[in-house]
């Protein structure tokens, strides 16, 4: 007796969108399969096909029918894609966001089953309009910490009443060892600080918004000294800054150009790559030589002077992206694939890492170099230059003084208030 073996459809499969980490592709079956099947592919808890009641097929066929031979770029076609299944993949990401609302929780209540419902209710004030996406992506990683560790045997029994300063001190002190291997490496004073912010609104959610009595137990524990932590960054030397940045202006502008914007970006401006793939066409304005920068960690909106060099990259960007017949919309990206402008979803600040690599590998002499470094030496600098600190927490949009503190260097040298002899 024979063995039928399933026939494999071969496909090509075109990304459209990233809705909180889930991705969206457009399916297109080879002209030569026999199911021809076009459906918006996407994978939640199970593997999702959207066909639109048919319309999806009608329009993939018709948009391709009607640039073939065009030669049009891969970059072109996923922009006018993204355009074309617009409202389709509204409605996708209508269904991927919904979510349960929080559950009612009392002190009873496994700890575990308490932090699922926070986030369910810091994603019901996302979908209100009241936290913005970049706020969750952080919370994102904050939820992942605390459900890892509470989800351990020893703490995945313990209720809301049994909580207490004592266990929460606890915690810190595994997040500074990495006790458990939750991260590639233990996090440093002012990374559980910041993780810390976020208990405090769990607490301030339990006890204000479901009135429950019980102790703010996190007010116990003292702030951990983040001037005093050991830096966890390089200083470029004056040497490769200077040839890094000839390179770029005499040989790579315009193939390394979105390198150079990021760089500049993040030595002039002090702007984080992750607040750089944010920037919006309508965020630029070239008359005035500013930009409107979303902070990435509370949404919060500020404008920054660019330098005429900032300027004249932004504009060959431009340019690259009307030569390849791309309409510019104000909702658009500066920062994308080719150089150009990106419609859609955000390119990740990953991909400005991996461009950073393919630079290295040309250029070997930047082999031990990340690009974030460019922040950290410009800092320095500042400080090294007698900048005043408080103008340096501005640009690097630092929330304490005490996280500026932390590049001031070691060896920096005080002149001495001398006594004068001489006083009258």
């Amino acid at each position: 007796m024979k063995t039928l073996k399933r026939q494999t459809v071969k496909t090509t499969k075109h990304l459209l969108a990233n809705f909180n980490g889930v991705e969206v592709f457009l399916v297109v079956p080879e002209a030569g399969a026999k199911e021809q099947k076009y459906y918006l592919d996407y994978k939640k808890e199970v593997r999702e096909k959207y066909y639109g009641k048919g319309s999806v097929k009608k329009k993939a066929v018709e948009y391709f029918k009607s640039i073939d031979g065009l030669g049009l770029r891969q970059s072109v076609i996923t922009s006018q894609l993204v355009e074309l299944f617009k409202s389709d993949l509204s409605v996708i990401e209508n269904e991927i966001l919904s979510k349960e609302l929080p559950k009612e929780i009392g002190l009873h209540s496994k700890l575990i089953a308490v932090l699922k419902s926070f986030y369910a209710y810091k994603e019901l004030q996302q979908r209100e309009g009241t936290v913005g996406k970049t706020a969750m992506y952080g919370y994102k990683h904050h939820q992942r910490k605390l459900e890892l560790y509470f989800s351990l045997p020893q703490f995945s029994k313990l209720t809301l009443a049994e909580l207490n300063s004592g266990i929460w001190l606890n915690y810190r002190i595994d997040l500074l060892n990495n006790r458990y291997n939750f991260g590639k490496k233990p996090l440093k004073n002012s990374s559980v600080n910041q993780h810390f912010l976020y208990v405090a609104q769990l607490y301030s959610w339990l006890i204000e918004y479901n009135e429950l009595p019980i102790k703010n137990h996190p007010n116990k524990l003292n702030k951990l000294n983040e001037a005093q932590q050991e830096k966890r960054f390089k200083v470029i030397s004056n040497d490769l800054l200077r040839e890094f940045y000839d390179i770029l202006e005499t040989y790579e502008k315009y193939y390394f150009t979105r390198l150079y914007l990021s760089a500049l970006f993040l030595y002039e401006n002090n702007i984080r790559l992750s607040e750089q793939v944010l920037i919006k066409v309508a965020d630029v304005n070239l008359e005035n030589n500013t930009v409107k920068i979303v902070n990435n960690k509370n949404d919060k909106i500020r404008t920054v002077i660019i330098s005429a060099k900032v300027m004249e990259l932004i504009n060959i960007i431009k340019a690259n992206t009307i030569k390849s017949g791309i309409q510019i919309t104000p909702d658009m990206y500066i920062v994308g694939g080719y150089n150009m402008f990106k419609s859609g979803i955000p390119h990740g600040q990953k991909e400005l890492g991996i461009v950073m690599r393919r630079f290295r590998r040309k250029y070997p002499q930047f082999g031990k170099i990340t690009l974030y470094e460019h922040k950290h030496t410009s800092i320095t600098h500042q400080f090294n230059n007698g900048v005043d600190p408080y103008q340096i927490k501005e640009r690097a949009n630092h929330g304490s003084i005490s996280t500026t503190e932390i590049y001031l260097q070691a060896s920096k040298k005080v002149t001495p208030y001398e006594l004068n002899f001489d006083l009258e």
